[in-house]
Parts: C-alpha cells; structure tokens; sequence
C-alpha cells in the first residue's frame, strides 16, 4: 500500500449494484454533498454496456487534502446485491465496512469477508416501504445510512439530493429525502463500531464538480462554438447532452445527426459559414467521419474533432477506457494533411485546451483534434472554478464586411494560411469541394503537377506556423529526479498522485506531459530524455504508441515502459509499484 499523510481525513465508499438501481446518481449526490462540506472529492464509474444488469459499481475518494486521481482501496462497501461483496472484497482495507440488506443476501453466505471488516445490516427495502418510497430509492436510504453511521449532518445529504431532482417533480425529491432521512436515523438509532467518523471541514473553499465532457463543453461555449453534431456514442454522448440542455441559453445550434457521417459533413459545412463548429464521437464513430475530415482538410475548414477513446477494435469495450487511438488521430483519412492533436490530462486542460482547440482552428484553417477517453470524459472531481478570464478569441484571416477584389480563398502563401471571406462579403465568389484545387478552388486545376504540388505545399507549411503556437509540455517534479516519466492525456491524473507518494518516500519523480501530440514536441521530448538519469513512458495501450513516436521523432528510447490495457485506467498504486520496482 503506498504511503498517506497522516494527518489527512481520507474515505473511500464504493457503492455497487445491477444497472437500474442508480448507482451513479447515489454516488454523485455523496459527491456533492462531500464536496460542499470542504472536502475534495473524485470519483470512477464502472460499468458494462448493458441498459439493465450487469454490475455497476461508483467509486467515490473523499479527502482534506488536494488529490489528482482515483485510488483503488474501499474503505466503505455499500453493497445492493451479493455481487458487489463478492467482486470488491479484495478492494476493502483493514476494517473496512460493509452496509448491506439482510432481505437481498446473506452476507455470512459470501466466501472469505475478512474477520475484521464490519458487517452493517441495514434493511434499506423496509426503511424505503414506511417511508413511502419505491424500490429505487433504497440508494438514497444507504446514503443516510452512510452518513448516519459517519456521524456526518444529515442536512449536506437533503440539500444534494434538492439539487440532484431540482429538475423534477417535488414530490420525486420529498420521497427521496424522506427514504434518506429514515437510513440515517435508522443507523442513529443502531450504533455500531463502525470505523469512520467524518465531519465537515471548516474551510472556505469555492469547488465545482464536472467530468471531463463538461470541462470540454464550457470552455467551447466560452469560445463561441455555434454549431455542436454528433450521434451518441460513449463516451462522447454526455457532450451532446450538455449542449441541448445549454443551447437555448448560448444560441448554440445543436443536432443530433442520422451518423456520424452527418455530423462531420454539417460541421465541416458550418464552418465554410464562419460558425465555429465541433462534433465529437469515439473511434468507431470517428472511423464514419474519416472521409469527411479528409473533407476538412482539402477544405481548409476550421473544425474542433472531439476524439474521446474507447478500447477497440471494432465495438470493444463500450463502456471502459484506453489511449489506444494516438497513430489512428495523427493519420487518419487518405491522403496528408496538416492537423493539431491536442491531448488533455485533467479537467483544467479540458477546460484551457478546448478554447485554444478553436483559436487554433480558426487561424490555421484545419482541423484540430482534442484526444480524449473514457477516463477523463465520464468521471467527476472536484476543483477550483475555471479561469474564464484566461479565454481569448481569435479567429485569424477571417473576412466578415467590406468588399473583396479578386478573391482567391486558396491563394499561395509564406505561412500556408490564405485569405478566408464569409459567404456572402461582396466580391468574394466562393467555390469549395473535395477535389484538389487551384487558388480559386476549381478542382479541373487541380489535376496539374504545378498546382498540386503549389497547394499541398501551402497546406503543410501551416505545421511550422502551428508549432510555434501550440501549447508546449507541460512538467511536474523537481528537476533533478531519480527517474523522468514522459506521457500524454489522462495518465497525467493517477501519476502526479504516485509523485505525491513517491516523495513522502523520498523519492523524486518529474514528468512531462506530452499536452500536444501532434505536431510532435521532438526537440522538448529529447531535451528531457537527454537531461534525466532514469527514463520510463506509461500509456494505455499494448503497442506502446507514444513511444513509437520518440523512437520516430527523437531517434532516442526509453529505459523502462509501463503498459495498461485491460479497459481500466492506471491506478496510482499500480504506478508507485512500478516505479519502486524500477529503482529497485
């Protein structure tokens, strides 16, 4: 087990049970009221792509101090059904608690439970029948038993659970809280030994709870983003539904497509309008889309791509996570052509690299990719809110008024980026397609030597103009370390929480953290390589696809990987153990 500070307030409750019994929608309410009390909190969701069945489980760590990422221990196992003791046994500390219903299982009937855990039977299906809930609402009566046997004040959980059916019916909430209420004075009135006692903390803390998806989805609304399509796929899906539920309040148009065929051919159209446009889908869908982001960029067009990964291939694993699509984002569609690949680390990059993704986009007209997963899009934590005042709009070469005199929307230039005149600017005839094209866009000229070679050229000279724009890697850790970590995306989350550790143990850990993917950072890659004693990549996929690319870019190698690629995201504990392992 790796080292903690002592001095902190830390928790860990998983709640676990069959899809349908609001396993997420329990957890988040614990989240908020966590969160409210002073706490910082972060959250993992599990769960199988079945709409009912299946075993979910939502894993919340509570903590008095700041922290990065999940972890795997459970201090508290709220369980609805047997399944979860059975499958989360292995996960509960020395002492841990389980809150179970002696009506759903014997628990003395579960193989090997540790002597030393706490069993606590609460009986959430009759606590839920006097207080005239449903079935359902046996989530919300285990939360007041959490809470109650915690001590903790009852009224942090009846003010999230208002917030959490604001959007409902009041009687919907008034059932809800009086479910709670009878869990919690239920566990009041049963005292037992149970092995936390956790009160708010007295601190002024302003924190905001959003996953990755909202992270991503604020910052585009804070850049002006007119026109968002996608078609559902996870874990992209929440992002269309932030958006239909914003775009009234923003004037944003939102669409759900037939496919993602459609969503990436309205897009790329939406912005030969001058709208700023995105869509966003997961490696299937984003296999649909391939042809028409060859559109984008023969076009030119100024699309943000959300790319947000799943394990594949084919359908795969729906539901869970991987960073197994980097090489599929840098060459995807026929042909070359210039794009960015932006990759995220944690929601204050989603934030930050989603308003820069459209700045981007607009002023090198082509498209920009942020490369996302699973990881990052579905789960929650708590931090600071967003610094909107950071956001900046810049839509380059763009011309909206006056009067154009001979208009050549693919005019050769020195940077590669040409003049761009709105639909409709007097003298500004427009002509777009997907053929190759002279300055003007006719595509019958295209097919000559002399200009094909002129606009493939301009295009690609716009990859020097965007590394010098690009945000550059980001570096975590002293600068002299015992061993120098390179990743990209959300692995940045459960390594800077090992670092934490790892320096209680006295052992110093940098790391850079490949922030745009493509264009390729080879000389900041090679300069850390070169400067560290000790050397390791961790990424989420089998290949070792990142580290393909310093062997590419850099001519140069690493002296120790760390791979994942069982659908899970690291855990810290499994990069501490790495990393103790390694130096030995």
């Amino acid at each position: 087990m790796a080292p903690h500070d002592n001095d902190a307030v830390e928790v860990r409750v998983k709640i676990g049970g069959p899809a349908g019994f609001g396993i997420k929608a329990a957890g988040q309410t614990l989240a908020r009221l966590f969160s409210r009390a002073g706490y910082e909190t972060f959250d993992l969701t599990e769960y199988p792509s079945l709409i009912k069945g299946g075993h979910n489980s939502y894993h919340l760590r509570i903590s008095s101090e700041e922290i990065f990422s999940h972890v795997e221990p459970v201090d508290v196992l709220v369980a609805l059904d047997r399944d979860t003791v059975s499958l989360h046994l292995d996960e509960l500390t020395e002492g841990a608690a389980i809150i179970f219903d002696p009506d759903a299982f014997d628990i003395s009937e579960v193989d090997d439970v540790p002597d030393d855990v706490c069993t606590i039977p609460v009986p959430l299906k009759d606590i839920v029948y006097d207080a005239g809930g449903i079935p359902i609402m046996r989530n919300t009566a285990a939360l007041g038993a959490v809470l109650g046997h915690m001590g903790f004040p009852l009224e942090y959980l009846t003010g999230s659970i208002e917030q959490q059916f604001a959007h409902k019916a009041p009687e919907i909430a008034e059932q809800n809280i009086a479910c709670a209420t009878a869990g919690y004075e239920h566990a009041r009135d049963h005292e037992c030994a149970f092995p936390y006692d956790v009160v708010p903390l007295d601190r002024d803390i302003e924190r905001i709870l959003v996953d990755g998806n909202e992270a991503a989805g604020a910052a585009a609304l804070a850049a002006g983003l007119g026109l968002y399509c996608a078609y559902p796929m996870t874990p992209a899906s929440s992002l269309l539904h932030f958006f239909a539920r914003h775009a009234e309040k923003y004037d944003v148009v939102v669409k759900h497509t037939e496919d993602e065929i459609a969503a990436m051919n309205m897009v790329v159209g939406g912005a030969f309008g001058g709208t700023r446009s995105m869509c966003a889908t997961s490696g299937g869908g984003f296999a649909l889309m391939v042809e028409a982001f060859g559109l984008a960029g023969v076009s030119e067009s100024a699309v943000v791509v959300g790319l947000f990964t799943r394990p594949g291939p084919a359908t795969g694993m729906p539901t869970w996570t991987e960073q197994s699509d980097l090489r599929y984002a840098i060459h995807a569609a026929q042909g070359e052509f210039p794009r960015v690949i932006l990759a995220p680390g944690d929601r204050e990059d989603a934030f930050h690299l989603t308003w820069q993704a459209f700045n981007l986009a607009d002023v090198l007209q082509t498209p920009v990719i942020l490369l996302g997963d699973s990881y990052l899009s579905d789960n929650r934590q708590s931090i600071p809110p967003f610094d909107s005042s950071r956001v900046e709009i810049d839509r380059g070469e763009l011309i909206t008024e006056g009067e154009v005199e001979e208009y050549a929307r693919y005019r050769v230039t020195e940077s590669g980026v040409s003049p761009r005149a709105l639909p409709g600017v007097p003298g500004a005839e427009q002509v777009v397609n997907s053929y190759e094209h002279d300055e003007h866009g006719y595509g019958a000229q295209g097919e000559i030597a002399e200009v094909r070679v002129a606009q493939n050229e301009k295009r690609m000279r716009k990859m020097d103009l965007a590394r010098t724009m690009v945000p550059p890697p980001a570096y975590y850790g002293p600068e002299e370390a015992d061993l120098s970590i390179v990743l990209f995306g959300s692995t940045k989350m459960p390594v800077r929480e090992a670092m934490k550790w790892l320096e209680r143990d006295g052992i110093a850990v940098n790391m850079m953290q490949v922030v745009t993917v493509w264009p390729f950072p080879a000389d900041e890659i090679s300069q850390f390589l070169t400067s560290a004693k000790r050397t390791a990549i961790i990424e989420g996929n089998y290949t070792g696809q990142l580290q393909g690319l310093v062997r590419q870019e850099c001519l140069a190698d690493v002296d120790h990987t760390l791979h994942r690629y069982d659908g899970r995201p690291f855990s810290p504990e499994q990069v501490y153990g790495f990393i103790k392992e390694v130096l030995g």
